[in-house]
């Protein structure tokens, strides 16, 4: 302000005229009109004068009227809109003229003064204006914009984004060979399809950009639905609604193109060319290449079933069509005979992986639907031999899918008052067949107090690891099966199904504490509800196992690995998307989500149960009891927590799992 304010002045100086000294004092009391000098007293007598020739208001008073009306008011001169009309020598003579016409009525002493202060004025008011004292600017704002982008588009140090929005990227491929790679990547380490990898290491490179490449072989579809709900690397916000929808749209689109694939690959060439030939001849053709050099064309449809029943499942939970992909692959496996292959060639490991893989996908159909399954498990025509290392895994899920039936059938019988007199010798058999398998897992490999496995191993040490893991964590959740109706009478503690747990909305029976809604262990003591059922474990027992099972389960969760799309060693624990990320790497194919779920279950009711046995014990605050409860509450609270972290890292990529991540949030809060 005060450089505008010197700049102003500087301006005004020259132009400002000179004090000019009249040739004659001016009167006190007097003014000029016409050259007469008038007396002001009306002015002076401080006389309201109504402007006419003989004032009424002089009159009265005894005085001569010697008023004028003032000349200042009326509409303002705007000197700028006057400057912008007329030339500037226009305006100059007009001043002249101006100043002469005065010093023709006013004489030449006021003339010189009136004109020399109307210049100055005039200057006054164009330095008051906006943007006084700046240049005017008539360079067009387009040219201003050209010249910028001149200048600064040849910095080489500016950088240049030629890749489209990473809001609009989603995990596809430009390549098998690229879709292959982020499998071993992504899924090969939980769910271990396809024979090891060829070549090492393995990257996941997705594409930035558009590509021409359409993949047609339906195993390479179905692997791309799995990959394509995992964020692109570079994303921020991959909780995005539109993003979510993005990549749940372009998931669906991949897993129906697969199932198309499997229909044209189920085709016969003589179905089309001449039927009458197709039933005698009724062999398939198949003109494209292989997807992987170690897996027979035909198998490709077997294995993206497997996919498919997996993705309906935990992406869209459809537990439906998860169980009729299932069975579709076991009838195009069985048409193949794989359960029976013997036969050592360089197709044997697929063949054995294909068929162990149906065998179990079909498995966990029954398992998470709590329905009996659809073959006969230990059927003696099953010869095919296991690959190395999948026999605890196989022996794993044919015990959980016992004690899953276990639970369906004591359900089914103290529901209807039948007689359970089966029920101590099946517990106490499946408490047998459990406790062999968990030290067969333990002395392969001790996992239980183990670190998370190290990223930078080999994809077959991962998956061994993995496996070992994923089979102890369906035992101890084999183990809460088998006790928990023992330990809380099956009580429902969730306001929806889960897995083979009822929920709150189908027991009417059960009285709903109002001040959490969720019901006590005190409420169904065996007198009362289990009369007709004998077990051969007491609740305090049975209580306790759940309690071991439960804590082992989130032990080994916590412990599954990662998987490492860069195959580097990871700077943070979890590794994240990218470097520029902080969302986590999302784990994959979470067929045992069902067993953080049991774990949680078996906590929930713990915390239930132990504060019903201490209620009467409250008001000693201080007391050891109520410290050991308030620690052991703690130490489920904790391991809570870490279920619900588990479960939202697979919901980074698979949106069925969200519902029981928040099942089991929300008993959280009204607990604790």
């Amino acid at each position: 302000m005060d450089s505008v304010f010197e700049s102003m002045a500087a301006a005004m100086e020259p132009k400002r005229p000179g004090r000019r000294k009249f040739s004659k004092p001016p009167v006190k009391g007097y003014f000029w009109l016409n050259g007469d000098l008038l007396h002001r007293c009306s002015r002076s007598l401080r006389i309201r004068c109504d402007g006419q020739p003989q004032c009424s208001n002089c009159i009265t008073k005894g005085v001569a009227c010697t008023y004028l009306p003032s000349k200042r008011g009326g509409p303002r001169n705007c000197q700028n809109r006057k400057r912008r009309k007329e030339l500037p020598t226009t305006s100059d003579s007009t001043d002249t003229e101006f100043q002469s016409q005065e010093s023709v009525d006013s004489g030449t002493l006021v003339t010189d003064v009136t004109s020399d202060e109307n210049e100055w004025f005039n200057q006054l008011v164009n330095l008051s204006g906006p943007g006084a004292g700046l240049r005017n600017v008539e360079t067009p704002i387009a040219e201003i914009e050209s010249i910028f982008d001149s200048i600064f588009a040849s910095d080489p140090g500016a950088p240049v984004d030629t890749n489209p929005s990473v809001s609009d990227l989603v995990q596809i491929y430009g390549s098998n060979e690229d879709i292959l790679d982020a499998y071993y990547v992504f899924i090969h380490p939980y769910y271990p399809i396809l024979p090891p990898p060829e070549r090492l290491p393995v990257y996941n490179r997705p594409l930035s950009s558009k590509s021409t490449f359409q993949a047609s072989s339906p195993l390479s579809l179905a692997i791309s639905a799995i990959l394509v709900l995992i964020p692109y690397p570079e994303e921020r916000e991959p909780s995005r609604a539109e993003y979510v929808k993005l990549r749940r749209d372009f998931a669906h689109s991949f897993a129906v193109s697969a199932l198309e694939a499997v229909e044209v690959d189920s085709e016969l060439l003589d179905s089309t060319d001449d039927p009458a030939n197709a039933l005698s001849d009724g062999t398939q053709r198949f003109d494209r290449e292989q997807f992987h050099p170690k897996v027979p064309v035909a198998v490709e449809s077997v294995l993206a079933l497997v996919l498919l029943s997996v993705y309906e499942y935990s992406q869209r939970g459809n537990m439906n069509k998860m169980r009729n992909r299932a069975g579709q692959a076991l009838t195009t496996a069985i048409g193949m005979s794989l359960q029976e292959m013997v036969e050592e060639d360089e197709f044997a490991e697929a063949r054995k992986r294909a068929w162990w893989m149906t065998y179990m996908t079909v498995c966990q159909g029954s398992i998470v639907s709590n329905t009996p399954p659809v073959f006969d498990v230990y059927d003696p025509r099953f010869v095919t031999p296991y690959p190395e290392g999948w026999k605890i895994l196989i022996e794993a899920q044919q015990i959980i899918l016992e004690a899953t039936t276990f639970v369906h059938d004591l359900n089914q019988a103290h529901n209807s008052n039948s007689c359970c007199e089966w029920v101590p010798r099946r517990m106490m058999e499946l408490e047998s067949q459990i406790t062999s398998a968990l030290l067969a897992c333990r002395d392969s490999a001790s996992v239980t107090q183990t670190a998370p496995v190290a990223l930078v191993d080999a994809p077959e040490v991962v998956v061994s690891k993995s496996i070992k893991i994923i089979a102890e964590i369906k035992l101890h959740s084999a183990k809460i099966k088998t006790h928990r109706f023992c330990a809380f009478q099956d009580i429902p503690i969730f306001f929806k199904r889960h897995c083979d747990l009822e929920s709150t909305s189908n027991c009417c029976a059960m009285d709903l504490p109002k001040s959490v809604g969720i019901p006590t262990p005190d409420h169904s003591s065996p007198s009362s509800t289990t009369s007709s059922v004998q077990f051969p474990f007491s609740s305090h027992i049975s209580s306790k196992t759940c309690l071991h099972a439960a804590l082992s389960i989130v032990t080994l969760l916590d412990n599954l690995p990662y998987p490492n799309p860069s195959n580097e060693i990871p700077w943070t624990a979890p590794p994240y998307l990218s470097a520029a990320s902080r969302i986590e790497i999302p784990r994959t194919m979470p067929t045992f989500a069902c067993c953080a779920v049991q774990s949680s279950y078996a906590m929930l009711m713990l915390c239930f149960k132990a504060r019903s046995l201490n209620r009467g014990s409250n008001d000693e605050l201080q007391s050891p009891e109520s410290s050991t409860l308030t620690g052991f509450l703690n130490e489920l609270q904790q391991n809570l927590r870490l279920v619900v972290k588990c479960l939202t890292n697979y919901s980074i990529a698979f949106e069925a799992l969200q519902g029981m991540r928040d099942e089991i949030h929300q008993a959280m809060e009204r607990i604790f």
